[in-house]
């Protein structure tokens, strides 16, 4: 049975809500190897994760499709909002984020980068653009907070040791919104949900996270290809 969660964000007075939500006890989260992530867990940082973890919903934008290999890019092309995963304490197994959204379907406290804070102005989500959740190893910073360097709710792809899921579902979408609508629209780890990168378990709504490539990896294709043009070259002489 799936359970329902309180509102995480409350948002402006007038305002839309959506939120893709799991009640306490229900959500795991698990590293690549298996291992389950706890409040003692280390993040990407090095930190202790405490009580909650990185988690971000919203969309992609200009047609892009995510995929391990293009981590990098993510959240250049991604507009949302941040939330969290409860790893430890009373909450824990508590999956929560919510969009308030107004009119022109224009986003509070958006967050539209690698760094874990609400941008400034406004971002929208288009009516009907699908939703899509990401969780990945980092400590949980409230949105529109400053960070501490290198943690909090950001994502660096430049570390080696960072690990990621993302979660959709084709019933996720954006809905019209406008500042008189002050209704709230209920997502959660339903039937149909699927992982584009790392996977899910519905039954026991426990999500695994997938390391990103080494971040030398590329540079050393490039260095494997450009050998074997070489290679190919002297033998032509």
């Amino acid at each position: 049975m799936l359970a329902t969660a309180s509102t995480f964000l409350s948002g402006s007075a007038n305002a839309t809500t959506i939120q893709i939500a799991e009640g306490t006890g229900t959500v795991e989260v698990y590293l690549a190897n298996g291992t389950q992530i706890t409040s003692t867990t280390l993040d990407s940082t090095g930190t202790a994760m405490s009580n909650n973890m990185a988690f971000r919903i919203g969309t992609f934008t200009g047609g892009f499709n995510p995929t391990i290999s293009n981590y990098t890019s993510w959240f250049s092309n991604f507009v949302g909002v941040n939330g969290f995963v409860a790893v430890g304490g009373t909450s824990a197994g508590r999956l929560s984020a919510s969009i308030t959204a107004g009119d022109g379907n224009l986003i509070n406290a958006p967050v539209t980068a690698n760094v874990g804070v609400g941008a400034n102005g406004s971002a929208g989500i288009n009516q009907n653009a699908l939703l899509y959740a990401i969780v990945w190893n980092t400590k949980y910073t409230a949105n529109g907070s400053i960070p501490n360097s290198g943690g909090g709710n950001s994502f660096d792809p430049t570390n080696s040791t960072l690990q990621a899921a993302i979660l959709q579902n084709s019933s996720w979408t954006m809905p019209f919104s406008q500042s008189l609508d002050l209704s709230t629209l209920a997502y959660s780890l339903s039937s149909g949900t699927t992982a584009l990168v790392g996977s899910v378990d519905l039954v026991n709504k426990g999500i695994t996270l997938q390391a990103v490539p080494e971040p030398s990896t590329g540079a050393l294709m490039m260095i494997g290809a450009v050998g074997l043009v070489a290679l190919r070259r002297l033998r032509k002489v």
